[in-house]
């Protein structure tokens, strides 16, 4: 799956990277500003070019905020930060000399805020704990960073695992846009849920807007996902799962058995399970596969995912084709070398009975 973006978006490229093995491409909803109806437009006119048949899922991202515009903000752990909401004409953004980091729908979450409590940007590199919320705004400090803060990095809240609504109105706008334009995505993919009612209420939603078939990806985010994953399951068509936010939410390392995990489960239930997030950066930075991402396709293609999902690989890449080139190749290879050698004969090992010796 590759996914739609600034450097794999023309229709050229897209055909592009059918030719190179994607058979799945992601709009990422949450980047609002991105043309998301053309790109769908141009995903469809690429296969036909091919062809082919493609499917074309819609990446929904919940009601949890990014920054909005600003400047880049380089930060010292210890370093306090004002939040505050733009949408909120309550809020002030000077306060107290501090920088003050725009963080639109910010006013929806100030219930489920409270002091001491984490939140985390960029898949965790950004890590800052509340102080104070006072005036419609939230105060705090970085407790840890390793890159800067900047427009459209979007908020985590591990302490709060049902702080976010599947469905928005900017969604809402978004399925009546491509109604409208008889575009008609093959799934849509549900971010930051906690309960199979989430998914339950977000297909009623969403077939209001796109009547007919429409396939509902659950992606595993969260500890309460995973912990009523089985019912979630059963109301679900296929899942995701995750690995940036599922490993702030799970553990980096309970992480890998998570993921084990919940490959088997979406097999066993016969539903179609997608492998998302980090697999080939480093590819995608060098040209040099590092030996890791090897190893993590590699660990894939043994657990029989049907999808990974390349994001930034091919949305803010060097080179996007290259990556699904290269990904489709140790695939497939590692694929056929785990499928022969299930069907190879086992050597039987011959017990020796007490008393013999071994020839």
């Amino acid at each position: 799956m590759a996914t739609v973006g600034p450097t794999l978006e023309t229709s050229e490229d897209l055909l592009r990277a059918i030719e190179s093995g994607a058979g799945w491409f992601r709009l990422p909803c949450g980047y609002r500003q991105r043309p998301h109806i053309q790109n769908a437009q141009s995903v469809i006119s690429a296969a036909a070019l091919a062809e082919t048949q493609v499917q074309l899922l819609l990446d929904l991202p919940s009601s949890r905020p990014r920054t909005g515009s600003m400047q880049e903000l380089r930060l010292n752990p210890g370093d306090r930060v004002l939040f505050w909401d733009p949408q909120n004409s309550s809020a002030t953004a000077n306060q107290n000399g501090l920088p003050s980091v725009p963080l639109p729908g910010l006013g929806e979450l100030l219930e489920n805020l409270v002091t001491r409590q984490r939140m985390w940007f960029c898949d965790g590199r950004l890590n800052f704990v509340v102080d104070e919320l006072r005036d419609g705004c939230v105060f705090a400090s970085m407790v840890q960073g390793t890159v800067p803060l900047k427009s459209s990095n979007s908020l985590f809240l591990p302490d709060s695992p049902s702080a976010f609504r599947p469905i928005t109105a900017a969604d809402c706008a978004l399925l009546s846009g491509l109604s409208a334009q008889n575009l008609h995505p093959d799934w849509i993919a549900l971010s930051l849920i906690a309960s199979a009612r989430d998914v339950q209420d977000a297909r009623a939603r969403i077939k209001e807007y796109l009547p007919g078939e429409v396939k509902i990806m659950a992606k595993f985010e969260t500890l309460a996902a995973v912990e009523c994953a089985e019912e979630i399951l059963a109301e679900a068509d296929g899942i995701m799962v995750a690995r940036g936010d599922l490993g702030l939410a799970v553990g980096y390392i309970r992480l890998p058995e998570t993921q084990e995990k919940l490959v088997e489960m979406g097999r066993r239930a016969g539903k179609t399970t997608v492998v998302a997030t980090q697999i080939m950066e480093g590819f995608a930075e060098t040209g040099l596969p590092q030996r890791a991402e090897l190893s993590d396709l590699s660990l894939i293609a043994r657990q029989r995912a049907d999808v990974i999902m390349l994001g930034k690989e091919t949305v803010f890449s060097p080179r996007p084709i290259e990556c699904i080139r290269f990904a489709r190749e140790v695939l497939t290879h590692e694929t056929r070398r785990f499928e022969q050698a299930a069907c190879r004969p086992k050597r039987r090992v011959p017990v020796l009975q007490p008393g013999s010796a071994a020839t």
